[in-house]
């Protein structure tokens, strides 16, 4: 079974490293037998480089790489494709596959939704404000495609007022989240289209903080449809190298 590579940002705090472990181990539950591995992009080991160098000490001929990324933006269409290429050539023999992002997929939508209602608030509840936290891009198409991920949280629910923000880049969170207020919704939710936890989302969770009355969801990684999304990345890259059709 080709082993699958899975690629995350890496962060300073190690909550992040630890939610990302905690799915990859929901993978590995779900898939006896496939050797599942963490590469990290940025400060933390292993790096990419070194778990595929490793791969191919092994003995191993082909490689599923998925990243980890929500967006498609520097990390996913420069620094990852070059860091497989450099790979690639220390390593001629080893064919290294490379699955799509995460990016908005339909799970990772609705396990937003279900982050959300774990706060406490209903559904069926149009006095519900959504704000949607990315951790922003200098990319402006980058930050629209989280834009348009935000009426897609909202389907199926009563909800109308919802916004997306950044934490690095505008619209701000607490700038977002008094809009909101200042519209009508009467719980705030601050819900993050971000992976894992870290020092950025706790930024985003201290300007919620400071208004006092705003409930705040848990990552995405909190939830099993990561894992789920992981393996059928994995899934689709085998499957199109072997000239399958994916079920």
């Amino acid at each position: 079974m080709m082993p699958l590579v899975a690629v995350a940002h890496g962060s300073r705090d190690p909550r992040s490293a630890r939610a990302v472990a905690a799915a990859l181990d929901t993978v590995r539950a779900e898939n006896p037998g496939l050797d599942v591995r963490l590469a990290f992009l940025d400060l933390n080991t292993p790096s990419v480089g070194q778990v595929l160098d490793a791969l191919a000490a092994d003995g191993h001929r082909q490689v599923a790489v998925v990243p980890l990324l929500l967006g498609s933006a520097f990390h996913a269409r420069v620094d990852l494709p070059a860091l497989l290429h450099e790979a690639q050539q220390r390593h001629p023999l080893l064919e290294v596959l490379c699955s799509p992002i995460l990016g908005d997929d339909d799970l990772l939508v609705d396990a937003a939704r279900d982050l959300i209602t774990a706060t406490g608030v209903s559904a069926d509840d149009p006095s519900v404000g959504i704000a949607v936290c990315a951790v922003g891009s200098r990319r402006p198409e980058a930050n629209r495609a989280t834009e348009l991920v935000v009426p897609r949280i909202l389907a199926g629910t009563a909800w109308t007022q919802a916004a997306a923000c950044f934490a690095t880049t505008g619209p701000s969170v607490g700038t977002t989240l008094a809009d909101l207020t200042s519209r009508g919704a009467h719980t705030v939710v601050l819900t993050p289209w971000i992976l894992a936890p870290g020092l950025l989302w706790d930024r985003a969770c201290a300007e919620a903080d400071s208004l006092g009355h705003v409930r705040v969801a848990q990552t995405l990684a909190r939830h099993d449809a990561v894992a789920r999304v992981i393996t059928e990345r994995y899934t689709e890259a085998v499957h199109r190298r072997r000239g399958l059709r994916v079920a």
